[in-house]
C-alpha cells in the first residue's frame, strides 16, 4: 500500500494496518524492554482499564526501545498529513490477559469540546509487538465513524488483526476499544497517541521525561515531544523556543507570531541559548 492509498483509507474509514513495517531485531528489543516493566504491573481496575489487563506509562522516560516506533517514518508522514504538526499525546504499553472482557467503544477525542464534524485532533497508533487476533483482544473498531455523535445500536466492528511488527493507526474520533481475549497467551501492544500541537497532551511529556534524560535526545526528538512553538506563540518559555530551555541552539523567536498573525513573517536567523 502506497502513503496516498494509506493517508486516503485513514480519512476515508477513519483507521490504516501499516503491515510488517518494523524489522524483527527493533520488535524484539522492544519486547525485551518492557517485559520486566509490565511484570512490576499491577492489574488495571475496571471495566475501561481492564481488570486483567497490564499497562505500563511513561516509556518513554523508562526505555529508548521504542523510539523508533514512536517515530517511525511511515507513521510520522501518516500524522502530517493528517495533523500536520503532530506532538506525542501518550506513550503506553498495553498487555491484555486471558480472561479478560472486550472495553466498551468509545471516542478518545471526546475529551475536546469540539462540535462535530472536525478535522482530525487526535491520531492513534497500536504497534503489534505480538500477534493480534479476534480471539486474543485486538483492537476493534467501528469504520467510518469519526464524525459520529453516537454509536448507533448495532454498528458493523471490524477487528485490527495483525502479525508481529504491524502498526494500526487511526483517526481518535472513530469508535474503538479492545477485544476480549479468550485465548491462552496475552497480546502486548504499544500505544502511541499523537494529537495536535495546539492540544493539551494526555500525558505532561516535560514533567515525565526528566530533563537529564530529554537533553540526551534529538532535536527533532523533542520536537514531537513537544518541545516546539506552534505558530510561535505556544509553547514557549521566558519568550523563547522550548528547544533553549535544554541549551539547544535554535532561531530566536522575533515577535511570538505576531508576524504570522499580520500575515508578514520574519525571521532573525539568530540562534539564542537559555542557561541550564
Amino acid at each position: 500500500m502506497s502513503n496516498g492509498q494509506a493517508l486516503e483509507a485513514l480519512r476515508t474509514d477513519g483507521y490504516v494496518i501499516l503491515r510488517d513495517v518494523l524489522p524483527d531485531p527493533v520488535l524484539e528489543q522492544a519486547r525485551n524492554a518492557l517485559a520486566p516493566l509490565l511484570d512490576c504491573q499491577s492489574w488495571g481496575k475496571g471495566e475501561f482499564f481492564g481488570n486483567r489487563t497490564r499497562r505500563v506509562h511513561n516509556i518513554l522516560a523508562k526505555t529508548r526501545a521504542v523510539d523508533p516506533l514512536v517515530a517511525h517514518p511511515a507513521v510520522l508522514e501518516l500524522l502530517r498529513g493528517t495533523l500536520t504538526q503532530p506532538q506525542v499525546s501518550i506513550v503506553n504499553a498495553i498487555e491484555i490477559h486471558p480472561g479478560e472482557t472486550a472495553q466498551f467503544l468509545h471516542q478518545d477525542d471526546v475529551v475536546f469540546p469540539i462540535a462535530r464534524p472536525h478535522p482530525p485532533l487526535i491520531v492513534n497508533t497500536m504497534w503489534a509487538l505480538t500477534e493480534f487476533t479476534a480471539e486474543n483482544g485486538a483492537t476493534r473498531l467501528v469504520p467510518r465513524s469519526q464524525d459520529a455523535t453516537e454509536l448507533d445500536e448495532n454498528p458493523s466492528i471490524t477487528t485490527a488483526e495483525m502479525e508481529p511488527g504491524s502498526v494500526l493507526v487511526w483517526n481518535g474520533g472513530l469508535f474503538h476499544g479492545g477485544g476480549a481475549n479468550c485465548a491462552q497467551h496475552p497480546r502486548l501492544g504499544l500505544n502511541v497517541n499523537y494529537n495536535c500541537t495546539w492540544l493539551r497532551q494526555q500525558e505532561n511529556q516535560y514533567l515525565a521525561i526528566p530533563k537529564e534524560i530529554a537533553a540526551t535526545l534529538s532535536d527533532e526528538f523533542l520536537r514531537l515531544l513537544g518541545y516546539d512553538a506552534h505558530i510561535d506563540i505556544y509553547g514557549l518559555v521566558d519568550h523563547r523556543h522550548p528547544l533553549s530551555a535544554l541549551g539547544r541552539n535554535v532561531p530566536s523567536i522575533a515577535s511570538a507570531g505576531g508576524e504570522i498573525l499580520s500575515g508578514v513573517t520574519t525571521d532573525s536567523g539568530e540562534a539564542e541559548t537559555y542557561p541550564s
